[in-house]
């Protein structure tokens, strides 16, 4: 019967303590730390595949950092007239071109062969205006023009790009200076072909 009794106070009194205990460390957070410790978020593997969300928006920057403006096709090209006359063959292989020369008489629109951005425009050491447009297949080089575009401008296929004129070094039939002279009107044409690594004769690639 005793021992009955103290088992019972004894049950009470632990009891009693352990809600103290509870109270005064329920009081201090302790419960809530440990909650927070539990439910802290996963750390994920360098190697595990992005969640949807981490995929949206990291594609989203990317695309952003590394769009690339397209103008059109750049395996297509054109003539630089609408109307021309051919007024030399392919040439130019002692400084590394094989350019042809084509004319449509004193400002005649140029026309843009390809689809692509000015990447150069300049007065070459013999006076020639030079004009050089570029996309990921071709470069093309043109002479002898008034150009009316600036470095960096996209232009598309047939854009009109100068007026032809007789600036640098142009000859008349008999192999004369024209500078200064009513003669010589032609573009200088030359197409490197990237993708090849080589000048091309547009004879063989315009169409």
């Amino acid at each position: 019967m005793y021992r009955g009794r103290v088992d019972g106070l004894t049950i009470v009194g632990v009891a009693f303590l352990i809600f103290i205990v509870f109270n005064v460390l329920s009081d201090r957070g302790w419960f809530s730390g440990v909650s927070q410790l539990f439910n802290q978020p996963r750390a994920v593997s360098a190697d595990a595949p992005p969640s949807n969300e981490d995929t949206d928006a990291q594609g989203g920057a990317t695309q952003a950092d590394t769009a690339a403006i397209e103008v059109g096709d750049p395996d297509a090209l054109g003539w630089p007239y609408e109307h021309y006359e051919i007024t030399q063959g392919p040439h130019g292989m002692s400084y590394g071109h094989i350019a042809i020369d084509l004319t449509a008489g004193n400002g005649a629109p140029i026309l843009s062969p390809i689809n692509g951005e000015v990447t150069q425009l300049f007065v070459d050491q013999y006076g020639n205006p030079t004009l050089i447009l570029d996309n990921s297949h071709y470069q093309i080089l043109m002479l002898h023009g008034n150009y009316a575009v600036q470095v960096g401008q996209l232009v598309t296929l047939g854009q009109q790009v100068g007026t032809e004129s007789n600036q640098g070094y142009t000859l008349d039939a008999f192999g004369q200076l024209c500078a200064g002279r009513d003669c010589g009107y032609h573009t200088h044409l030359n197409i490197f072909d990237k993708q090849l690594g080589t000048n091309v004769n547009p004879l063989e690639v315009l169409p």
